[in-house]
């Protein structure tokens, strides 16, 4: 048996680490970690100097993956992803070319790059989640902007609509409708768990000015999720107001003429 001692623990922190150059010739590293994708491919990252500073990438692996094992089929649904990058002390951040990337000083590299790990780690967690998914719950958000379109046709719907909580971190929204800032969301734990820690760093910052925060939970399917559903509301009301999708459809199905016979 290997003696336990620090050295020892810093060798089992990552599976492999190995020089790699950039386009410009600059000396960084490429990191395989021990965690692992639902597929088993390895979940790696690499740093490399920006400047004065460190580039940390994983040069847009995690959304390639993704979309490989078909958790990922269209652009929009990239802000499935986004508010799992948000949950660190770190300015982690999804750019337009799918590279999920931290810009962060070598003072502050090992903070960095926990928190960079962590968010990878995050989305690892939600892939389990997303794979045990119907596809129909995942494209929840699509049939939520149906019936809020539906619902007051005159008012101006902003799609993925941006605050900043206490913390300073910017949060997106599903949708604005007038003064709700509203997010639709499945009645899993993680997805609760999520939404009311974007609630509650809006709620206490100073950003809301008349607005309000309306959560839209998910209660299609069978008796079981609608229930599991009417206790995750009951949750989610200690801080925001929630209510269960059918609500929504009620009201424009309550709002739709109806059909007389002659």
């Amino acid at each position: 048996m290997n003696v336990l001692n620090c050295e020892w623990l810093c060798q089992q922190a990552f599976l492999n680490c190995y020089p790699v150059k950039t386009i410009s010739g600059q000396q960084g590293i490429a990191v395989q970690t021990y965690h692992r994708w639902l597929d088993g491919s390895i979940l790696n990252f690499y740093i490399t100097p920006q400047g004065n500073q460190l580039l940390i990438s994983d040069e847009g692996e995690t959304l390639f993956h993704l979309s490989n094992v078909g958790l990922l089929k269209a652009k929009y649904q990239w802000r499935l992803f986004k508010d799992k990058l948000q949950s660190t002390n770190s300015d982690i951040h999804l750019e337009d070319d799918g590279e999920i990337i931290c810009l962060t000083t070598p003072q502050s590299a090992p903070y960095a790059i926990a928190d960079y790990l962590s968010a990878l780690c995050a989305i690892m967690h939600y892939e389990k989640e997303l794979a045990g998914i119907p596809e129909a719950v995942i494209d929840f958000s699509e049939e939520v902007e149906f019936y809020l379109r539906a619902w007051k046709p005159q008012a101006t719907l902003i799609k993925k609509p941006k605050i900043s909580g206490i913390s300073g971190h910017e949060y997106i929204f599903d949708f604005q409708l007038e003064q709700d800032l509203i997010m639709a969301i499945s009645p899993s734990p993680n997805a609760v768990g999520s939404a009311m820690r974007k609630a509650g760093d809006v709620l206490s910052g100073s950003f809301l000015d008349d607005r309000h925060i309306l959560i839209i939970v998910d209660d299609r399917s069978d008796d079981l999720f609608q229930k599991k559903a009417e206790e995750e509301i009951k949750i989610i009301s200690t801080l925001a107001k929630a209510v269960p999708f059918s609500n929504l459809q009620s009201l424009i199905n309550k709002q739709s003429p109806a059909t007389t016979k002659n």
